[in-house]
């Protein structure tokens, strides 16, 4: 099938400030670029960036695993919120780690967080009072961890009750995990998800019987979206979000930051933990070259123009025709 994927010049400037983050995009994994954007396919999708970070906080048997978000979006026609904003996410293994010896259960929180991540930051706001520029961040190369975005309290509490619901379950334990989350109210993430207590929309997956994507389904792709090329990448989620043609409706999408709830737990056979261990990891597309990397160097730099600039007849513009190989 044949894709119209939105390809903007660059939504936002690219910083010389870099973050203190393990969560990173496109310049880190080496994705190909082609022209003025990233360009990533893995298997059968191509996306315009991905962010990946490495799951914390696990016990000594699962170290190297890490999490991938990937991006792409379809160009609809007619109707006000007729663009598909399509997410993607990968689990990455050590070479050394069997994916079959894994079990337990992920859950993506598909409505992000009040809070964004702040850094880098550029002086090209809007003007105060004096008509000095203000610091604004550059939403596309921000990147950080949750406990930025995340209460702490929300992050005890979140996993806590997990490894709790694993730990007594029968069976993966996935079908009471997503129960307890879409039904139960937690107070302690009401300031975390825009004044509520409940969740919002949640994808919950097992982590058991992965498969790994194999060398010849990525064998037209120049792209591995992960930091250690080594590692095996398997497909564990995918969430569709829907929006307008307009700058503001795609920032808001392809940047948006998804938090992961991840939970492992032995699966009978070959144990890799003796009790549930639960983490929680945010995700988000980095998009952090510096411009001269793109086509057209500094000029094409000149031309890149704030989100909140761009109308939709630009945004329409700026479509391009990829292939899903």
């Amino acid at each position: 099938m044949a894709y119209r994927t939105l390809t903007l010049l660059s939504l936002l400037l690219s910083s010389t400030f870099a973050q203190d983050s393990d969560l990173v995009g496109c310049k880190a994994v080496s994705c190909p670029i082609e022209g003025t954007e990233d360009r990533c396919t893995v298997a059968e999708d191509t996306f315009l960036g991905i962010g990946t970070a490495p799951i914390p906080d696990v016990p000594s048997s699962l170290e190297g695993l890490s999490l991938v978000k990937a991006a792409n979006l379809t160009v609809g026609e007619g109707e006000e919120n007729a663009h598909e904003f399509k997410s993607i996410y990968y689990l990455g293994t050590p070479s050394d780690l069997e994916v079959n010896d894994l079990a337990g259960c992920a859950v993506f929180f598909n409505d992000p967080p009040a809070k964004i991540f702040q850094y880098p930051t550029e002086l090209a706001g809007p003007r105060d009072d004096n008509g000095e520029a203000q610091n604004v961040t550059n939403t596309a190369a921000a990147s950080g961890t949750c406990s930025e975005v995340i209460d702490q309290a929300c992050i005890d509490r979140l996993t806590e009750r997990a490894r709790g619901i694993i730990d007594d379950a029968d069976g993966d334990g996935c079908a009471p995990l997503e129960d307890e989350l879409n039904s139960s109210s937690f107070d302690e993430c009401s300031a975390s998800w825009i004044g509520s207590s409940l969740l919002g929309n949640l994808t919950v997956t097992s982590l058991a019987s992965l498969s790994t994507i194999s060398g010849s389904q990525n064998s037209s792709s120049d792209c591995w979206p992960i930091v250690s090329k080594s590692d095996n990448l398997s497909e564990i989620a995918e969430n569709t979000a829907y929006g307008n043609g307009t700058a503001a409706a795609y920032t808001q999408q392809v940047y948006k930051i998804t938090p992961v709830l991840t939970v492992f737990s032995g699966n009978g056979d070959n144990n890799l933990v003796d009790e549930a261990t639960s983490q929680m990891t945010c995700l988000k597309i980095v998009k952090d070259r510096p411009a001269e990397d793109y086509e057209g160097g500094e000029e094409g730099a000149a031309f890149q123009t704030r989100p909140s600039l761009l109308g939709a007849g630009v945004v329409t513009f700026m479509a391009v025709l990829l292939a899903r190989l």
